[in-house]
């Protein structure tokens, strides 16, 4: 289901049209094409992926994008 999803990524407010099903991960490097992540192992272990959330070091491809806003 399309959802709108509102953020700040790096100090810039971002809104977005997508599932809100999608991981973190996914939409940063396809949606936005901020590439700096990188997709390793899918399980949040191998800290290809990682990004901060909220200012802490999160598995982007662990994070849905309602459970990243839900963090703070």
């Amino acid at each position: 289901m399309t959802e709108t999803i509102r953020f700040r990524l790096n100090g810039r407010p971002v809104t977005l049209e997508t599932d809100g099903t999608r991981r973190l991960l996914w939409v940063l490097r396809t949606d936005l094409e901020l590439t700096g992540s990188k997709y390793g192992c899918g399980s949040g272990l191998c800290g290809a992926c990682t990004v901060l959330v909220n200012g802490r070091a999160s598995p982007s491809c662990q994070w849905t994008l309602p459970r990243c806003k839900a963090r703070r």
